[in-house]
């Protein structure tokens, strides 16, 4: 399986791709070393109530949505590498910092730090990438990176669930080595060249210019739409929901997880292919209609089968929601990146990262409270906002050029 999955991985990308493509595999492994276990290490390692921990963690989605403005503005003057690793060395002073963390207020101000890392991290290394390959291969090159990721992480979590065990001292490792892995990051990150438009007087811009843009503008409805009601809720909302509606225990919800990370791994190269010479927005309406079905299953699943059953049901949901979701990755990132100038790509995808970063601020906060209030209709909702984001991809290929409504990546030879 692993020969398989190397062997769709494109070769004729640029050296730089790979170098960066090394980076991310560093800094999502590190991700995966600490994200599961951090709620578990402020509340039964330093003593924090639960619902502090997980609000500490979360306050810094407040920050992250600032700083992805401001490192996409300072991306475009520059250049993406440089802040890039500003941004990294960020997170490794944060994650060094939480090995301190004794009191709610410090677990709030390291929360915020996070942030400004985190949310810079998005827009710097998409302008990076897309700085670094010509149009025709961004799809491949984001693609690649998307699977780099999810193998990081996937590979993280489960070493980070071995040395968790050994309790405080093993979370207090995990985050000396997820700092290690911000470190390395940076220092891969600084053998690519950095690479700034050279914009004239005429061509500066700010963000006023990308608001202006009508496809760009309606092209981040769909995205609020989609990450709100379909991204967001699915990893944040639905271990809850599934335990309390459906009984399903949590060894079951973590095969339901895993489930739909192997589906991203072994699908996302493929069905990006799949995507060439297509119509984006078609593509973008699939993802959000496969969700809509997901989200159906959700429902049915929860509201007529229990324990068991249900699992088996919600994993097969799980793995048919990952084909939608890579589909959206085949399409977002890359769409935005084709309607920016070169000189304002920094701040197109800095929106690009306040609308994932918004949310996931709106999703869980509306779906949470739908959840305590009548949990079924928690999936009608999602369904609805999923709805909305389909019928909304229709008004964006009405504004697009007929060059950007296609997806154009290049044809190797066979």
């Amino acid at each position: 399986m692993l020969r398989r999955l190397i062997s769709t991985f494109d070769p004729g990308l640029p050296r730089s791709v790979w170098i960066l493509q090394l980076g991310v595999l560093i800094n999502f492994f590190g991700n995966g070393l600490v994200a599961p276990f951090l709620v578990i290490y402020l509340h039964f390692g330093r003593g924090l109530p639960v619902g502090v921990a997980a609000a500490a963690i979360s306050f810094g989605g407040f920050t992250a949505v600032t700083s992805g403005l401001l490192a996409g503005a300072l991306a475009d003057r520059l250049g993406p590498r440089n802040i890039l690793v500003a941004a990294m060395t960020c997170n490794a002073a944060a994650y060094l910092l939480y090995t301190q963390v004794t009191a709610p207020w410090q677990a709030f101000a390291v929360g915020l730090l996070v942030g400004v890392g985190t949310g810079s991290y998005g827009p710097t290394s998409q302008s990076l990438i897309a700085a670094l390959v010509p149009a025709e291969n961004r799809q491949a090159a984001f693609a690649q990176i998307r699977v780099t990721s999810v193998v990081g992480l996937g590979a993280g979590g489960s070493i980070g669930g071995l040395i968790a065990s050994a309790g405080l001292a093993g979370y207090l490792t995990l985050l000396r080595l997820d700092t290690l892995t911000f470190l390395s990051f940076a220092c891969v990150v600084l053998l690519l060249p950095n690479l700034k438009p050279a914009a004239s007087s005429t061509q500066r811009g700010n963000y006023a210019a990308v608001l202006r843009d009508r496809a760009f503008v309606r092209l981040m409805a769909v995205n609020l739409a989609m990450v709100s009601f379909g991204i967001a809720p699915m990893l944040v909302l639905l271990p809850a929901f599934a335990k309390s509606q459906a009984h399903v225990g949590e060894a079951a919800i973590g095969a339901i997880y895993a489930a739909n990370t192997l589906t991203i791994v072994a699908a996302q190269l493929p069905l990006t292919r799949l995507t060439s010479m297509r119509n984006r927005m078609a593509v973008l309406r699939a993802a959000a209609i496969i969700w809509i079905g997901c989200w159906a299953v959700c429902f049915g699943a929860s509201a007529w089968l229990h324990g068991t059953p249900a699992a088996l049901v919600l994993g097969a949901g799980a793995v048919t929601y990952a084909a939608g979701e890579c589909l959206y990755s085949a399409i977002m990132l890359p769409s935005a990146a084709s309607l920016a100038p070169d000189h304002l790509r920094g701040r197109y995808l800095g929106a690009v990262g306040v609308a994932w970063q918004a949310g996931f601020l709106i999703g869980p906060s509306l779906g949470g409270i739908v959840l305590g209030v009548a949990p079924l209709a928690l999936p009608v909702l999602c369904a609805i906002g999923c709805l909305a984001a389909a019928a909304g991809t229709v008004a964006v290929n009405r504004v697009l050029s007929p060059e950007q409504r296609v997806v154009a990546v290049r044809v190797r030879a066979a």
